[in-house]
């Protein structure tokens, strides 16, 4: 039979009662390669919810940079699985309905989404503007939760499941802030995408602004995404300094300043505090603001009423 890039050889078989024996020399232990078979994987579902669109088999193949036989067996595999669906039309391949059940069973069995709800509305109801719940994704953040402003007529508002750009978003920068370094190298390798004149793009710049993110603990996207719309937000985190979520508040730019506004930020990182120190994050007692300390009072320009 013909060697393809995904046969071995096979294990030497293990003798009764002696346990697992170790492979010939020049042999590929099969443990090894159903790890690297769900690396595969993992590494293309990764690639399809990165990439925010259909994408064909060579793009895909590409990206990971594996032969096109090898990435198609497993594209196959999972879309008899329900894991990914594939466009008869264009042949391109997207993430599979079944995910979006999985992921609904994760938000339940962690509820990030309950325990955060409260202190969600008393953000809302502190800053008077509409507060966000956001989860990582890999590289990227997915709105959970949201609680719209109800003390403006009109007022700026995101559906739950959005997913913005990790770059072009300040929920994203403080997702990446506190991601590995080989998650945040993963997330720039890619093209950036200016959506605005303002969105910032500079991969030198962007690495310095997620280091600042990481001290400071905070960050805003003023008009990177939408002119006009600037979003605050600030880390929940857990078991140290592992990011669990992101706090935001989001309103026009002129009532959610580009420099935090101390309220809007003492508000924040209030409640990103106490919902950290519930699931054991400890990155707010060694950087963070303390809960005794003096509420900041509003400067700069007053809120100007919609």
């Amino acid at each position: 039979m013909p060697m393809t890039d995904d046969t071995v050889s096979p294990k030497r078989a293990a003798s009764a009662g002696q346990g697992r024996t170790a492979s010939p020399a020049g042999s590929v232990d099969t443990d090894d390669v159903a790890v690297q078979s769900v690396a595969t994987t993992f590494r293309i579902l990764d690639e399809l919810a990165a990439a925010g669109r259909p994408l064909r088999l060579t793009e895909i193949a590409t990206a990971l940079d594996e032969t096109k036989a090898k990435v198609h067996r497993h594209l196959a595999t999972l879309r008899q699985l329900g894991v990914i669906e594939q466009d008869g039309g264009t042949e391109r391949y997207r993430l599979g309905w079944k995910l979006v059940q999985l992921g609904e069973s994760v938000a339940e069995q962690f509820n990030l989404r309950e325990i955060a709800a409260p202190h969600l509305t008393a953000i809302r109801d502190e800053t008077r503007e509409t507060a966000l719940l956001a989860v990582p994704i890999g590289w990227e953040t997915q709105v959970v939760s949201v609680a719209d402003n109800i003390h403006a007529r009109v007022f700026i508002s995101i559906k739950p499941g959005n997913r913005p750009l990790p770059h072009a978003a300040a929920q994203g920068r403080v997702v990446l802030a506190f991601s590995p370094p080989e998650m945040v190298d993963r997330a720039l390798s890619r093209e950036l995408v200016r959506l605005t004149p303002y969105t910032l793009t500079d991969k030198v710049l962007l690495r310095e602004r997620l280091a600042l993110v990481r001290e400071r603990m905070w960050d805003t996207a003023d008009s990177e995404i939408i002119e006009g719309v600037n979003t605050l937000s600030v880390p929940i985190l857990r078991e140290g300094d592992e990011i669990a979520g992101v706090f935001s508040i989001v309103g026009l730019s002129r009532n959610v300043p580009s420099e935090a506004d101390p309220h809007q930020l003492e508000v924040l990182h209030r409640h990103a505090r106490l919902l950290s120190e519930s699931l054991s994050g400890t990155a707010y007692q060694a950087r963070g603001p303390r809960l005794d300390d003096p509420p900041s009072r509003r400067r700069g320009r007053p809120r100007i009423a919609d």
